[in-house]
């Protein structure tokens, strides 16, 4: 951490900005862990936090594709087929 911030300060302050947001420094940052460790040795057990859940009818993010069935890729294919040969042309 401490070499990054001499060696290129812009791209430190990119990869570390969660942590200079929340006041952290590599001076200060083992004495965090130590702390923590501290806490969870005094009182091991599981503390679950609140979820945020999204509003009603607030869409919630979806990353994976919904499958095509084999019309539809073979569709897909012929329509890249024509723009293809659109841009050929």
């Amino acid at each position: 951490m401490s070499y990054l911030a001499e060696d290129d300060e812009e791209k430190y302050k990119r990869q570390f900005a969660k942590y200079l947001e929340n006041g952290i420094t590599e001076d200060n940052i083992e004495e965090m862990y130590e702390t923590a460790h501290q806490n969870i040795r005094e009182d091991p057990s599981f503390k679950p936090t609140d979820k945020k859940k999204p509003a009603a009818g607030e869409k919630t993010k979806r990353y994976h594709k919904v499958k095509l069935n084999l019309k539809q890729r073979r569709n897909k294919v012929e329509q890249k087929k024509a723009a293809f040969a659109r841009a050929q042309e």
